[in-house]
């Protein structure tokens, strides 16, 4: 059976948008520095349990702050970035921009043959959940893994949550619900978190009234 753990464009406009623009502020503020860690949970999570590691580029940008490993691959979008952006290459932000985004089928057609997969990197409520979802109706048992996207440069610095050995879509689901455990907008908040998550391919089989 072929496992593959899918980062989706780890480049330097997506990453550094979720980092410190001083790297001395990590010392200064106590803060572990993330990129270590994705790294590490990428490894431990995925590469040591047999999964192939592949990560998705555009074509005209590089590979930022994850490190591949022997065996890993980088496969590439069929647009560029600048297809993508709402910003020019001068920082101008575009007239009447209708974003392109990559052909899902053609991204999976050269990923090959997987039985299962696991999706991760930027972002989860966009080109994640899209790819995923076009992998889950063509039968490969698929999941997102929330921890794996921007999500993670919150999610890490939580001790008592995050594991670097596995992603659980259930220990997610209780960490963002007991936020508001005993308050008054819990059912609110629950549907809001049951509709955000609403595709199957977060995992997150929706429950009514009361069950939430």
């Amino acid at each position: 059976m072929k496992k593959v753990f899918l980062y989706l464009y780890p480049i330097k406009e997506y990453v550094s948008m979720f980092l410190f623009h001083d790297d001395k502020l990590y010392d200064e503020e106590g803060i572990e520095r993330p990129l270590p860690i994705i790294n590490d949970t990428i490894d431990r999570r995925y590469r040591k349990k047999g999964y192939q590691i592949i990560y998705v580029l555009y074509p005209d940008r590089n590979l930022f702050g994850i490190e591949p490993k022997a065996g890993d691959r980088i496969i590439y979008s069929d647009i560029n970035f600048s297809d993508s952006s709402v910003y020019d290459d001068k920082g101008r932000e575009k007239t009447d921009f209708v974003p392109k985004y990559t052909n899902e089928n053609l991204l999976l057609e050269r990923i090959g043959q997987v039985d299962e997969l696991r999706v991760g990197g930027f972002h989860a409520s966009d080109c994640v959940k899209r790819v995923a979802e076009i992998a889950l109706k063509k039968g490969i048992d698929t999941l997102v893994d929330l921890d794996l996207t921007e999500l993670f440069f919150a999610t890490y610095r939580n001790k008592d949550y995050f594991d670097r050995e596995t992603y659980s879509p259930e220990r997610y689901k209780t960490k963002f619900l007991d936020i508001y455990a005993g308050e008054e907008d819990y059912e609110a908040m629950a549907r809001e978190f049951y509709d955000s998550y609403s595709s199957p391919v977060y995992g997150f089989p929706k429950k009514q009234g009361k069950q939430l």
